[in-house]
């Protein structure tokens, strides 16, 4: 299974998560990335082989960037020349392009996995990425997104080459409580998590607070999570006078251990290709609102049961929704308890069978469970 790096974001954790489910199944998984170990954002699990390519990620000009992708190229192919797998999966679309270019001719299935599309889609300078991405996906094995909605932009393919496998909810150790110095003990809390980058919205959800602070007194934001935008973010909070309101506390290792310490959850992103962050949220009983992006929330959320959509980069439609949570007991109860039924379809075993399956349909019998799989659950109770 390769990425570029396990520096952080939802498709990097759904690599590991995969990886390590479908290691305790008997499967022997070897996890590389082109990237360097000292990136890592995520723990390795024990029962996963790791290399680590230490191709630098940042290329600084065009030609350098041609120089590291040969390097990739070259590195990647006599790694799994020399580990002789029955099938690579790959993680997003750069890495996937590479990893076909550097396996021709080897023999060797390649899965390519998409979990959104905006990443090629805004920039002139990714032409050339959406180019190879046009001509040679049709020569990948499967591609597999994370939602029907994703589905659609990629029907181009047909159907005999194109998978829908949803992210699943990992399971967890008994419930704990764990301490997070950042939560204030006479507050309530509304929290959006993910990367600081521009496509998860997060300063929409600062003005949207901003919109009803007043209205939500005993309430306050937080955002979690590491990026580009930490400064831009920073000084917007500083600019409306929120300081005191607005906290953004970096990354957390167990997501769920905090929704479960938090009384509302918020999804601003301009866009998705799944949303699990969205599912472990729900999973740990957390009343939620969302932006009704592309692609991945409607497949989650059932509106006004399990949750409440708004229209996508609607500000005024998100604080009025966030304004109607916090002052509704009643609502934020009945929307939790749906939602966290609601989630149960996202357990792992379903869709570890579904990953097992693809895989024997590429390679034969070779790949088959070597030991029956132990029933998870797909989230505990808080």
């Amino acid at each position: 299974m390769v990425a570029a790096s396990l520096a952080g974001g939802g498709a990097e954790r759904a690599l590991l998560d995969t990886a390590a489910l479908l290691a305790a199944r008997g499967h022997e998984v070897t996890v590389l990335t082109f990237e360097s170990e000292t990136s890592d954002a995520y723990p390795v699990s024990a029962r996963l082989s790791r290399i680590a390519l230490g191709v630098a990620g940042q290329s600084g000009n065009r030609l350098r960037g041609i120089l590291n992708n040969l390097r990739r190229i070259v590195r990647l192919r006599a790694e799994v020349r020399r580990l002789r797998p029955d099938v690579v999966v790959s993680y997003l679309t750069r890495t996937n392009i590479i990893c076909l270019l550097a396996l021709l001719g080897l023999g060797v299935p390649v899965v390519a996995t998409e979990h959104n599309v905006a990443a090629l889609n805004d920039a002139p300078v990714q032409a050339l990425w959406r180019t190879l991405r046009r001509l040679l996906y049709p020569r990948m094995a499967q591609v597999v997104v994370v939602s029907k909605g994703l589905a659609r932009q990629y029907a181009w393919l047909g159907a005999n080459k194109l998978s829908v496998i949803y992210n699943f909810l990992p399971p967890t150790c008994a419930p704990r409580r764990e301490a997070f110095g950042f939560l204030a003990e006479d507050a309530r809390h509304i929290v959006g998590m993910g990367r600081l980058e521009p496509e998860k919205g997060f300063d929409r959800l600062i003005k949207a607070f901003h919109l009803v602070e007043k209205d939500c007194a005993g309430w306050k934001l937080l955002i979690v999570g590491e990026g580009s935008l930490r400064k831009e973010l920073t000084r917007l909070v500083a600019s409306l006078g929120l300081e005191h309101r607005i906290a953004l506390p970096g990354r957390v290792s167990n997501p769920r251990a905090l929704f479960r310490q938090c009384d509302l959850f918020a999804l601003s992103s301009d866009s998705e290709g799944f949303g699990l962050v969205l599912v472990e949220a729900m999973s740990a009983e957390l009343p939620v609102v969302s932006f009704d992006c592309d692609f991945g929330p409607r497949e989650i959320v059932t509106p006004g049961v399990s949750g409440i959509l708004v229209p996508p980069g609607d500000v005024p439609a998100l604080s009025r929704a966030i304004r109607s949570l916090v002052k509704d007991d009643v609502l934020r109860a009945r929307l939790a308890r749906a939602g966290r039924e609601s989630v149960g379809r996202f357990a792992p075993d379903e869709i570890l069978n579904q990953w097992e399956a693809l895989f024997r349909r590429l390679t034969g019998p070779r790949i088959a469970p070597q030991k029956a799989p132990r029933r998870t659950q797909a989230a505990e109770r808080p």
